[in-house]
């Protein structure tokens, strides 16, 4: 069954990059996709999800909160104006070589129909924005792709300020600062995904017995924190490994899937066993037990910039002077990627979890000329001094210690 949603393209305002008091009006275009496309893209968010925690660095305690949803989704957006080689290595980097642009556009489209929820115990919110230098224009087929299946807000860029209060929104005010000031001044075009989740534990744990206990860190030492108590019957899977259990939100349509390395392994050694085989297996192997649940309270925020994760996964052109980006803006550029990044909040407590995610890719006009070289005179050279008519040279010699003696 396919379905069919509505959008306005703004004719003049957005399309052309113009101020927003450009001109108004627009017809309604819709954008088709079946309910279903969306498994399409299950396995290959996992693996890039499994991929890219690979690669992240830690922050400085040891931790990791990464969204592959939320990088998935900005890369699609940046792969309806990739060519060439660029098309290739994202394509490679999503995982979805099997589907050609329109069916990886009808696929997310599904996703974010799919996932949007709104309950009195769960809310889940998918945005997508795309910015623009207003002294350039989205080319009209990228502009327009985009908003239909990605409902992409179309935003001039006008400062930091207004970049950030669009994430700040979109995320609940959970993910603030997203970029910095002063922008890049070679900055042209921005897209960003933001994703909002707040639910409540289907069994909430009672606050009057959470206690401060000791959480034994990675290098050995301990920490004293609060940890919340629940006694309950919930999907549970031991293994020689490890114990997992997974905590249902709302009336059980998510959850979080806990795994506690057993006590003669080790985080390093869970982490090298998680592979979207091992997923997939160990997510049908959970059986409903009754057990007790002794789980921090925390709240985190991470932040990483993905340049180099992406650049080893197989996506390094985009990032250099060789990006073939020809199908984004209508210039002649060349552009490329100056840097990927994701920020993300995560709270847990006796009621629920609050969690955002917000992943930007910045485009950036490429000079045409050289980039300045830079030569640092800081270790033993070798010199001439030369007639450049004749091309005598008059001296030469080699400085080895500059040190007047």
């Amino acid at each position: 069954m396919k379905r069919w949603i509505g959008v306005i393209f703004l004719t003049g305002t957005f399309l052309t990059g113009c101020g927003a008091s450009g001109s108004e009006g627009g017809a309604e275009t819709p954008v088709q996709f079946g309910e279903e496309d969306y498994k399409e893209l299950l396995s290959a968010n996992n693996q890039l999800g499994m991929e890219m925690f690979s690669e992240v660095e830690r922050d400085e305690n040891g931790n990791v909160f990464i969204s592959p949803a939320s990088l998935s989704m900005a890369l699609s957006m940046l792969y309806n104006g990739a060519e060439g080689e660029t098309k290739k290595e994202i394509a490679n980097v999503l995982q979805v070589n099997g589907l050609d642009v329109k069916e990886l556009n009808e696929a997310n489209a599904s996703l974010i129909d799919k996932l949007q929820k709104d309950s009195a115990l769960i809310q889940l919110d998918i945005a997508n924005s795309m910015w623009i230098d207003p002294k350039y224009n989205f080319q009209k087929e990228f502009a327009e792709v985009n908003q239909g299946y990605f409902h992409a807000e179309m935003k001039e860029i006008e400062s930091a300020d207004n970049i950030n209060k669009w994430v700040e929104e979109a995320t609940n005010g959970k993910i603030k600062d997203m970029v910095k000031a002063p922008l890049d001044p070679n900055l042209t075009a921005m897209l960003i995904n933001a994703i909002y989740f707040k639910g409540d534990w289907q069994f909430a744990f009672n606050e009057e017995e959470t206690d401060e206990g000791e959480f034994l860190k990675g290098d050995g030492s301990a920490v004293s924190v609060p940890f919340m108590r629940m006694k309950e019957e919930l999907a549970y899977l031991s293994t020689d490994d490890f114990q997992a259990v997974s905590l249902p939100y709302g009336d059980g349509e998510m959850s979080m899937k806990i795994f506690l390395p057993n006590e003669n392994s080790s985080i390093e050694e869970f982490e090298k066993m998680l592979t979207l085989e091992n997923w997939e297996s160990w997510n049908k192997e959970f059986t409903e037990k009754e057990g007790t649940v002794v789980f921090p309270k925390f709240e985190l925020e991470y932040e990483t910039q993905l340049n180099e994760t992406l650049q080893k996964l197989g996506m390094p052109t985009v990032f250099t002077s060789q990006a073939e980006l020809t199908k984004v803006i209508d210039d002649e550029g060349p552009f490329a990627v100056s840097e990927v990044k994701q920020k993300t909040f995560l709270e847990v407590n006796e009621k629920g979890t609050e969690a955002a995610a917000a992943t930007s890719v910045a485009i950036v006009k490429m000079s045409l000329q050289d980039q300045p070289f830079h030569i640092e005179m800081n270790r033993p050279f070798f010199f001439t001094i030369t007639d450049n008519d004749t091309g005598m040279n008059l001296f030469m010699g080699t400085i080895s210690n500059p040190e007047k003696l």
